[in-house]
């Protein structure tokens, strides 16, 4: 079992991957930003009593803020680049 603590693959032809992929797909992007899993991480943040943003909104404005329609045009700026 010592062969799962090597860094590099046995063999003498030990080659890098030339083709670099981004960090993230865009279907895990779209994940991100589906309601129901934008909804589970609003949840965690009211649970664990979240820190005022760097744009100074505490989790008590949040809500009002992203009923008028705020957040959507986030999501589509976001979605758009």
């Amino acid at each position: 079992m010592s062969h799962l603590n090597t860094r590099t693959p046995p063999g003498d032809d030990v080659t890098q991957r030339s083709d670099l992929k981004p960090a993230f797909s865009i279907e895990l992007f779209e994940r991100a930003l589906q309601r129901g899993n934008l909804q589970a991480a609003w949840k965690r943040v009211r649970a664990n009593k979240g820190a005022t943003g760097i744009d100074g909104m505490t989790i008590c404005e949040f809500p009002a803020w992203a009923k008028s329609g705020h957040w959507k045009a986030v999501a589509i700026e976001l979605e758009t680049g």
